[in-house]
């Protein structure tokens, strides 16, 4: 049977967890967690996550967010469901960001077992009542660390000489990066993950310059590059991933996002909305997807080109909400 100190014990542990999350303290959120295989669900489409190596860098991905503050959980309300050695607890959440402006309702579902060290969380499903949230919105999205460090990066370096390959106008930008580049750097190790990341930053290098294209930057596994032809920049990213899924090793998976909008003489004002948007984007797309602003999308015109359907996002850090569009591409050319 559950008793009294079952119950009051899986509170604990949970209030652990997400008080551990919540500081930013992976480490101790993940002693809550089983060793045999975790397994997290979240709102968002790249939000699934087994063992413990993948629960702990979908936890990491989410506190390293910048500007994000996961400090207060609120209404938390815990009803354990079922005895024995299984336990399922509910937890409603309102989660609070950045000035407190932005809050959103949570809901938590926690399977439970018990071990010999006591309740261990197994599994986590994470969904929004509907009700909340219209259009069936999610958290906005989230810069990856490697494109929040490439923007910086490009930030800093006032007189990079590849900042001033682009000139001014109009411009199409597309951004690369890795999915789970972290846990893949530690599984092949440095010499190895060196060599495959030189190998793909030369093939999307020339990849772009044969389609007109410039590369402005390229930091860790992550890249900038910029086009004065959107429908060259769409080509190119579907060139890009088809090289990429005939690479040796089938384990690098890469996102893409492209934008278009205007380039203006102020460094500032060329590092803002265009680039940021631009970035977002890509941090939208799902492993081995091309998702492309609706700007881009209206302005291209070829019969090869061909999207799928539509998604509507939030992008943190920018008003309203953003139609994407999905760049259908396979590895036929």
């Amino acid at each position: 049977m559950t008793t009294e100190r079952d119950i009051a014990d899986i509170r604990a542990v949970l209030y652990q967890m997400l008080g551990s999350y919540s500081a930013g303290d992976i480490d101790s959120a993940l002693e809550a967690f089983v060793t045999d295989s975790p397994s997290v669900i979240g709102t968002g489409r790249d939000e699934l996550a087994f063992g413990t190596e993948g629960v702990s860098a979908l936890m990491a991905r989410d506190v390293s967010e910048p500007d994000e503050l996961y400090a207060r959980f609120e209404s938390l309300r815990i009803n354990v469901l079922r005895d024995s050695a299984f336990a399922f607890s509910e937890v409603k959440i309102t989660a609070v960001f950045g000035d407190e402006s932005h809050r959103i309702s949570v809901r938590m579902t926690f399977g439970l077992v018990r071990t010999d060290l006591g309740w261990r969380i197994a599994q986590i499903h994470t969904s929004m009542p509907h009700a909340d949230q219209p259009e069936g919105r999610s958290f906005a999205v989230q810069l990856t660390k490697t494109l929040s460090d490439l923007l910086e990066s490009i930030d800093s370096d006032s007189d990079d000489v590849s900042l001033k390959t682009v000139g001014l106008g109009t411009t199409t930008f597309l951004f690369t990066d890795i999915v789970d580049s972290t846990s893949l750097s530690r599984s092949m190790g440095d010499h190895e993950w060196s060599a495959l990341i030189s190998e793909h930053f030369s093939t999307a290098k020339n990849v772009v310059e044969n389609m007109g294209g410039s590369v402005v930057k390229t930091l860790g596994d992550g890249g900038m590059f910029a086009f004065p032809s959107g429908t060259s920049a769409l080509l190119s990213a579907r060139e890009i991933q088809r090289a990429m899924a005939g690479l040796k090793s089938d384990a690098l998976v890469l996102r893409i996002g492209v934008h278009t909008g205007d380039v203006l003489q102020d460094r500032n004002d060329y590092i803002g909305l265009t680039v940021s948007k631009a970035a977002r984007v890509a941090a939208a797309a799902q492993g081995g997807q091309i998702l492309v602003s609706a700007t881009t999308a209206d302005l291209v015109n070829s019969s090869g080109i061909v999207f799928g359907e539509p998604v509507t996002v939030e992008l943190k850090g920018l008003e309203g909400t953003h139609t994407l569009f999905p760049l259908e591409w396979s590895t036929a050319s």
